[in-house]
């Protein structure tokens, strides 16, 4: 399901570019989760939560977020490995219940 997402762009409600996938995490059954977005710039990627967008008819990644909500979201590790403290402040950052995630 990874390729699914992989190299598509993640744009905000308006179609405003904020990055391309690089990467998915996914949860403990195996579904998309997390889209690691690279923003373009001194390689800096950030988590978004996959859950709280769509796909457009034209394979973006739409999301709720302007590109300055997902910039000040936590970095994404080198090894893409999502710890449990990182997981909840990602999930404090974009407004999401803990309860929805492990």
């Amino acid at each position: 399901m990874q390729t699914q997402y992989t190299g598509h762009d993640v744009v905000d409600p308006e179609h405003r570019m904020i990055g391309t996938i690089d990467d998915v995490i996914h949860d403990d059954a195996g579904n998309p989760e997390w889209a690691i977005v690279d923003l373009g710039w001194l390689r800096s990627s950030r988590y978004v939560p996959i859950a709280a967008g769509y796909v457009a008819e034209t394979g973006e990644l739409v999301v709720p977020y302007d590109k300055q909500t997902v910039k000040t979201a936590p970095k994404v590790d080198r090894n893409h490995v999502l710890d449990p403290v990182v997981a909840h402040s990602l999930r404090k950052h974009y407004e999401l219940s803990d309860e929805l995630s492990p």
